[in-house]
Parts: C-alpha cells; sequence; structure tokens
C-alpha cells in the first residue's frame, strides 16, 4: 500500500503543477481540481488502513 500512496502522491503533485498554469481553460482546471480531490481522498483512505 506505500508504494499505491507514492503513486498517488507524484500524480497529485503533477496535478498541482499543472493547476500553477494561468492558461488553463476552465473545465480544464475543473477537472484537475476534481481529479486532485480524489486522489486526496484516495491517499487519506489507503494511509487509514496502515
Amino acid at each position: 500500500m506505500p508504494g499505491r500512496i507514492r503513486h498517488l502522491r507524484a500524480i497529485l503533485a503533477s496535478i498541482n503543477e499543472q493547476l500553477q498554469q494561468d492558461d488553463l481553460r476552465p473545465e480544464a482546471r475543473s477537472y484537475l481540481e476534481r481529479t486532485a480531490d480524489a486522489c486526496r481522498d484516495a491517499i487519506r483512505d489507503l494511509a487509514m488502513k496502515l
């Protein structure tokens, strides 16, 4: 499970980098924000199972 958490954190870091871009379309920003929330939820759920 720690491997999954590391993988999700890497995805989350990549999403956060993309969200720093000023030229994102609103629908792309919304999608990335929802995906980041889902990653955070998954990380939290996996961490609770450890």
